[in-house]
């Protein structure tokens, strides 16, 4: 999360325990806060949805967490930019095509019982495609399934935003032992954010699976443009005696040099450029020896 500057992050299959969840707790509640939903019969082996939020980028104080499903269907709405608020499905669908209908309905019956939000993002692992170039071998997935979850999306005002844009393309997500591939894996959004979502992108995960990542950057309406920002010198340095002492010798080299081109400045050679110089290599010092 940290590599690719994840906010929230979306996570099937947990198989998380209370246990598991206190440890994890325990270990990076300084940084993530994680949300579980269990599941009730099997929570160590079946099923399991989780929500990551990164403390670091969010704040995490007013988040509202909705079970509709457990260990299968959970809801987050938390602010995103200023005072807006944005809600999130978080979907683990069964593997069974024909429990699909039972699935999506009970979703949205429960979605209208509860008077939940205007739904922005509905993601996870679908186990269902609605369209045959989503497979290969292509092939359409069970019709009873497929229009269960088509209902569910004109419900709720979704879309496969990323289909949309790529009414042609195929990117798989899971790949089988049985050599077929498939985009199982896919974030829908609110048409309202059509405009406002960017940077798609499929990708492997650091702990090992069968699944890939999708990620999406949001970027609200109105929201100020932020830059990558400035490298701070990690507090660790202050105490390295070597990186000091080749940065004193190049101070003293870089004295010389200065009381030399006051009295033989140029355009090329004088006292403001080689003191940039100066700056921008101990800067590539440090960060050399931060990798170390």
């Amino acid at each position: 999360m940290r590599e690719k500057k994840i906010s929230i992050l979306c996570i099937q299959e947990t198989h998380l325990t209370q246990e598991h969840e206190t440890q994890i707790e325990s270990l990076y509640s300084r940084r993530l806060e994680v949300i579980n939903s269990r599941d009730p019969f099997r929570p160590g082996n079946s099923a399991g949805v989780a929500f990551v939020l990164n403390k670091e980028i969010i704040n995490t104080t007013d988040t509202i967490i909705t079970e509709i499903i457990p260990g299968r269907a959970l809801a987050l709405s938390i602010k995103w930019h200023n005072n807006e608020c944005i809600t999130i499905l978080n979907i683990y669908a069964p593997n069974n095509p024909t429990k699909h209908p039972e699935f999506w309905d009970t979703i949205s019956t429960t979605w209208l019982e509860k008077d939940l939000p205007r739904l922005d993002f509905m993601m996870g692992d679908f186990n269902l495609t609605e369209d045959a170039l989503d497979r290969a071998p292509a092939r359409p997935d069970n019709e009873n399934a497929s229009n269960a979850m088509r209902d569910l999306k004109h419900k709720l005002d979704i879309q496969d935003t990323w289909r949309s844009a790529n009414p042609t393309s195929r990117l798989f997500t899971f790949y089988s032992n049985t050599n077929s591939y498939s985009r199982l894996d896919r974030i829908y959004t609110s048409p309202q954010h059509e405009q406002n979502v960017h940077n798609w992108e499929s990708c492997t995960t650091a702990i090992p699976s069968d699944h890939k990542m999708v990620l999406v950057r949001f970027i609200p309406k109105n929201a100020p443009f932020i830059g990558k920002g400035r490298w701070t010198w990690p507090l660790s340095l202050m105490n390295d005696k070597k990186l000091f002492e080749d940065i004193s010798n190049q101070g003293i080299t870089l004295q010389q040099q200065m009381t030399h081109q006051f009295e033989n400045r140029n355009e090329v050679t004088n006292p403001q450029i080689t003191w940039e110089e100066f700056k921008v290599n101990i800067n590539q010092l440090a960060k050399r020896t931060a990798k170390e």
